[in-house]
């Protein structure tokens, strides 16, 4: 930012308490492109203009165009103590269907909103950034759990329905077949495959 008066701490001083006054954007619009939402430039200016308005701050934002041919915006805070330069942004007018008009004023707004809210230092998603920035990866999905080896689960069926609740008679059979107790067995496929063994020759 450049400091374009003398009289910067009372600039500053009014800009400190506009900003006291401000709370995080909420968001209000959609990005059917990225499935998001995302904090309009009015909703940006409701919660923004009103707090610099009250400590008798102005802004004004230019738009323009830099060598590149990117659409620019430049923004200043006038007060009364003086005026704040805070720079310019720029970025480029993505055309879709030929409609050159309206990529224009879509880059506009985003960067007036864009700027408006990083210099009065208020939060707002950046879920619609995805299109000036790298894209986005994929979430990738959790790792689903390994299914159950077949064996365990067709031990564990097998021993209900030869001892159905006789749990005495199944502990018994699985530790002569295993050596095992039978929730050692029942973990284990190669305890299990002898139970299946074992149950199958009856």
């Amino acid at each position: 930012m450049t400091e374009t008066t003398s009289n910067k701490d009372t600039l500053a001083a009014a800009l400190a308490r506009a900003q006291a006054a401000m709370g995080n954007v909420t968001k209000d619009s959609a990005n059917p492109h990225f499935r998001s939402r995302f904090a309009s430039l009015a909703a940006v200016r409701d919660v923004v203009v009103p707090a610099l308005a009250a400590q008798g701050i102005a802004v004004v934002q230019m738009p323009g165009n830099d060598e590149q041919g990117r659409v620019t915006v430049r923004t200043l805070l006038l007060h009364s103590a003086g005026e704040l330069d805070c720079g310019t942004v720029a970025t480029s007018a993505t055309v879709r269907g030929g409609n050159e008009a309206q990529a224009v004023g879509s880059a506009l707004s985003y960067l007036r909103r864009y700027a408006l809210a990083s210099i009065a230092g208020v939060a707002q998603e950046d879920d619609d950034g995805n299109a000036s920035g790298p894209a986005r990866q994929p979430r990738r999905a959790s790792a689903a759990p390994a299914p159950m080896h077949l064996a365990l689960q067709a031990a564990r069926d097998k021993l209900r329905a030869v001892f159905g609740d006789d749990v005495d008679d199944a502990r018994k059979m699985v530790r002569d077949a295993t050596g095992l107790d039978i929730r050692e067995a029942l973990a284990d496929v190669d305890a299990c495959k002898t139970i299946l063994a074992a149950l199958a020759k009856g």
